[in-house]
């Protein structure tokens, strides 16, 4: 039986899934794994989400993908205004990471690990922001894959993703320290 090259990092709004993806992206290094994709973390002011930042984790590039007090020109949902270049940038920078091409020269060695955080409502509902990358994701990757999404959305996402059987990885407060550790030894 072959190990899955996907995997599904789930939970609650809060829980902490870019932090544990960012810690499997930490052991993964560790291990000598190129590591691409983007990270959203949550941008803040004094303890309050006012955005989320995109991070590529090839270059370390940073650029604001929403904000809850301006209008970024691109589209909006609840109190999120997205900007849309910021958006494209992420998805082809995922989307460069899942190319058979970029997996082969990632893969000399180690397979590639590609994160994508994360897939929500703008993708599922509006077929916005990262949703091209959702055929890519469907299709067998190349590179092994962990792909963020609420819990909430986790039905509808695997119902996207047709016959890929994704691990699954559930967040909760009693997991989230030995859970990258997991993630790593099972995906990687």
């Amino acid at each position: 039986m072959s190990r899955s090259r996907l995997a599904l990092l789930t939970g609650p709004v809060g829980i902490g899934k870019t932090t544990i993806a960012g810690r499997v992206v930490e052991l993964a290094r560790h291990r000598g794994i190129a590591c691409r994709g983007v990270l959203a973390p949550a941008l803040r002011n004094a303890g309050l989400k006012i955005g989320i930042a995109g991070v590529d984790l090839a270059t370390g590039e940073r650029r604001t993908l929403a904000c809850t007090s301006c209008d970024m020109k691109g589209p909006r949902l609840g109190s999120y205004s997205f900007d849309a270049e910021a958006l494209e940038w992420a998805t082809s920078i995922i989307l460069e990471a899942l190319s058979p091409t970029q997996g082969a020269e990632a893969t000399a060695e180690n397979a590639a690990l590609v994160v994508v955080d994360e897939i929500g409502k703008l993708e599922l509902w509006q077929r916005l922001g990262l949703a091209a990358v959702l055929p890519a994701l469907a299709s067998c990757p190349s590179a092994c894959v962990l792909v963020i999404v609420r819990e909430s959305l986790l039905d509808e996402l695997r119902a996207r993703l047709g016959d890929a059987c994704p691990l699954l990885f559930w967040a909760g407060e009693e997991t989230r320290d030995t859970l990258p550790g997991r993630i790593a030894d099972e995906l990687l």
